[in-house]
């Protein structure tokens, strides 16, 4: 026995070490898993635009163990007080930068899956809406802008548009009589009530779940939050109708037009 312990001690160890390695290298590709931890930055965005309700959420995905690839990211929103409950999936990657010098708008991108690597935390800035409302809330705004259209083509006949060209007074005058009378327009007055009715961002607490969702693993990885909506925040988000209803307007007459509104709650 000792002789064969001196003979094939070496070899035996020598294979043993060698089958440790690749057990461990097989356990590390085929067995272990790879996660995903959320890390949450900033604050939360909450918006209502043409888009619908909409969400901004900035934060860090950080991969463990092994390389991960996310497929898609959505959230589910439910209201405290009733427990509605709604569903937001991501539709634009924003630049984390921020634009000190100007008031360009932050460029954005369509979404698509990426891969997050162990060593290679993935920054985010992703705006979700309410896909299903919005659904809701197109053929509405287009039912809109088709009618102005029409009295954009009456503007038109009035006085064709003309850079570094005032009209008249009296053409003025026209124009805007032409305008206040479609803002007083049944279209108008109805778009702004549908509008204001749709917009379900009322003051509250209401609880928030991100879902990652990944492919190999096919797995839901998640985080729960709080966030609160105050008053002034309600009344400030359901301004934002105004805006959308006047943006057509302020783009034919080439003026600035009221900036959107948005709340931004901290993390309970």
């Amino acid at each position: 026995m000792i002789e064969f312990v001196k003979s094939y001690g070496i070899l035996i160890l020598a294979i043993y070490g060698t089958i440790q390695v690749w057990f461990i290298a097989l356990w590390k590709k085929y067995v272990r898993k790879g996660k995903i931890n959320i890390y949450e930055t900033g604050t939360i965005e909450v918006g209502y635009s043409t888009f619908g309700p909409t969400i901004g959420l900035n934060g860090t995905l950080r991969a463990l163990n092994k390389d991960v690839f996310v497929k898609s990211i959505d959230l589910e929103v439910v209201r405290e007080k009733d427990k509605a409950q709604h569903i937001l999936n991501w539709i634009a990657f924003r630049s984390p930068k921020i634009g000190l010098a100007g008031s360009q708008p932050a460029s954005m991108e369509i979404p698509a899956g990426f891969l997050v690597s162990p060593d290679s935390p993935h920054r985010f800035n992703i705006v979700f809406n309410d896909a299903e409302l919005f659904e809701e809330i197109r053929p509405l705004f287009n039912a809109y802008i088709s009618e102005w259209l029409k009295v954009a083509e009456q503007l038109t006949k009035v006085w064709p548009p003309s850079l570094g060209v005032t009209p008249q007074p009296e053409i003025i005058a026209k124009q805007l009589e032409l305008i206040e009378a479609f803002r007083k327009s049944p279209i108008h007055v109805e778009t702004y009530t549908a509008l204001d009715r749709k917009c379900y961002w009322e003051p509250g607490k209401y609880r928030l779940k991100i879902n990652v969702r990944t492919s190999k693993p096919d797995k839901v990885f998640t985080n729960n939050y709080h966030f609160s909506i105050t008053e002034a925040d309600s009344k400030n988000l359901k301004l934002n109708v105004i805006t959308m209803l006047e943006e057509p307007i302020s783009n034919y007459l080439r003026i600035q037009n009221y900036p959107y509104n948005f709340a931004y709650s901290a993390y309970e």
